[in-house]
């Protein structure tokens, strides 16, 4: 084993915690539930409005985008339907020519 491991398994051994400690810990458990949580609640308003209002342009700005690339995906799929038929319009135009020139 080398020193690594030995500091190791010193630093994480488990050990008795000190004397008093139980007695610390509740009494701040009891000091945190008589103070009242209604201060937070403004806090708390605060901050989530701040955010919403933070993200709101955000969301928006998403929205346009998401909006503008499917109207450019229409357009394309449009211009690509009138592509098509242009040509078989052609063709047709073409085949008839051929039949009356003589």
């Amino acid at each position: 084993m080398n020193d690594l491991e030995a500091r190791l398994r010193e630093v994480l051994a488990r050990r008795e915690p000190s004397p008093g400690f139980r007695g610390r810990v509740l009494a701040r458990l009891q000091a945190q539930r008589r103070r009242p949580a209604r201060r937070i609640w403004p806090a708390a308003v605060l901050a989530a409005s701040l955010a919403l209002a933070a993200g709101l342009p955000f969301a928006r700005r998403e929205l346009n985008r998401r909006q503008g690339e499917q109207a450019k995906a229409q357009l394309i799929l449009a211009l690509d339907i009138t592509q098509q038929k242009l040509a078989l319009t052609e063709r047709r135009l073409a085949a008839l020519q051929e039949r009356k020139i003589p």
